[in-house]
């Protein structure tokens, strides 16, 4: 741990709600420092952390920060936000969230999980996997890891954690390993266009100090890896570590993995889609680095669970399945309903809030195109994220660039309409998928309890 937090014994987190920073909350209080915090609302997390007995505002204000011998925020937090504005008047320290976590991981053999897509599935498999191998390690996560149940807590010597490049902050990381997993066209609203995006992972690769990890079927991830010790995974050829024969079932995948030359067959993994596969070859990649025999780590891959909210089942009911996941990114969306039309049911039903206007501004062409594996479509409000409103971008206005390329049933639906709407689409054999990185997931609850207690009804 970094000196400069000695004698700091109160940490106030401003955008305690947000999933990173109750992850961060709960590492904090592993390490021995008093944590409060505060949200502009209410919410699952807060709800949590609260019974946790954290102390925990709602609303932001200048007296929230009192006693706080250093205030943190998230990416979220605008720079304007009246607590930020009294800790610099007050002369408190202030740190970006990425900042505190690279000063708590100072001095820790750092497993540092970046990439566009799949870094919190990644970063789950790899701490599954290192704590059922003994390693013991710090771990710091974007999502709850089902086999926790939490997404952070401390360990000891490793220290695995997710890497959020949306704002830049990950280049404070010092990573002993680094893996990438891919590098999309996300974030250019801050990054200005790709090529500062990629320098940014490669400055990241640059910090690296023992090995960099990534996918080499990424034509960016593989610029990455050219020039330094690497080791590249993926499921074409050419890669160090690789994937074939790919085989899917309702809830596993069995693959054939070579290692090198070596191959190992039937290697099974309880996650559905190519894009897991190569999730968990990232984590093959890492155990073939820290010289683990095989035998020892192959076995563990079945056991991972996934994280909340990555394709995780919620229920069925009247003959009808629902599932809840984060993707909201075209290449995420894509490669989520890839994964679902393996699955046997009779229609693939989306429903999808778009998250944060700025994304739907830059990539609506590429929303249009990514849906073909669904038979019917809700699109409804954007999730923003803390965002203002772009004048002209809603979710009406993506419904109907989507519309001009989706050949199926297609809706937009007002999101306080949904729980009345939706279910009178849905069908016996359907499979729902609310997809979305906003509160998707509690919108999602309400359309279930409103078909199972129209069920309990006819019964």
């Amino acid at each position: 741990m970094n000196s400069f937090l000695n004698g700091i014994k109160r940490i106030h987190l401003v955008g305690i709600g947000g999933v990173g920073m109750t992850g961060l909350a709960f590492l904090l209080r592993d390490r021995g420092f008093n944590v409060s915090g505060s949200d502009i609302k209410e919410g699952y997390n807060t709800e949590l952390l609260k019974k946790e007995s954290f102390q925990v505002s709602i609303g932001h204000r200048g007296s929230n920060i009192v006693g706080a011998d250093l205030v943190c925020y998230s990416s979220a937090v605008k720079d304007d936000n009246i607590e930020l504005k009294e800790a610099k008047k007050k002369n408190i320290k202030v740190l970006k969230r990425a900042e505190l976590l690279a000063s708590l991981s100072y001095g820790a053999r750092n497993i540092v999980i970046s990439g566009s897509h799949g870094k919190t599935t990644t970063s789950a498999f790899c701490a599954f996997v290192l704590t059922k191998l003994n390693y013991r390690p710090s771990v710091f996560i974007g999502a709850v890891a089902l086999n926790f149940g939490k997404c952070s807590w401390s360990g000891k010597d490793l220290f695995v954690f997710e890497a959020d490049e949306s704002d830049g902050s990950f280049l404070a990381f010092k990573p002993w390993v680094l893996i990438v997993t891919n590098i999309d066209h996300e974030h250019l609203d801050f990054y200005g266009d790709f090529n500062n995006l990629c320098n940014s992972f490669k400055n990241l690769a640059d910090r690296a100090s023992s090995v960099t990890i990534g996918c080499g079927d990424d034509r960016n991830v593989r610029d990455i890896l050219e020039d330094r010790d690497s080791i590249s995974y993926g499921l074409n050829k050419g890669n160090h570590i690789k994937a074939e024969n790919l085989r899917f079932y309702k809830d596993y995948t069995l693959f054939d993995l070579f290692i090198e030359e070596k191959k190992f067959r039937d290697v099974k993994i309880s996650l559905l889609g190519r894009h897991n596969v190569s999730n968990a070859l990232a984590v093959i990649s890492l155990c073939v680095y820290l010289k683990v025999d095989p035998d020892k780590f192959l076995p563990l891959l079945c056991k991972f669970k996934s994280t909340r909210r990555r394709f995780q089942f919620k229920g069925e009911s009247n003959g009808i399945t629902f599932v809840d996941d984060y993707a909201h990114h075209p290449s995420e969306i894509e490669a989520t309903l890839n994964a679902a039309r393996q699955l046997s049911f009779k229609r693939i039903v989306v429903i999808f809030q778009p998250h944060r206007y700025s994304r739907v501004k830059l990539l609506y062409k590429e929303f249009a195109g990514c849906f073909n594996q669904c038979d019917y479509l809700v699109i409804t409000d954007i999730y923003s994220a803390g965002e203002s409103p772009i004048e002209g971008i809603d979710g009406s206005f993506l419904c109907r660039e989507v519309k001009k390329k989706f050949i199926g049933g297609i809706a937009y639906i007002p999101k306080e309409k949904i729980v009345y709407d939706v279910p009178g689409i849905l069908r016996d054999g359907d499979l729902v998928m609310g997809l979305g990185a906003g509160d998707i997931n509690v919108i999602m609850q309400d359309v279930i309890s409103q078909i199972r207690d129209k069920e309990s009804i006819k019964v």
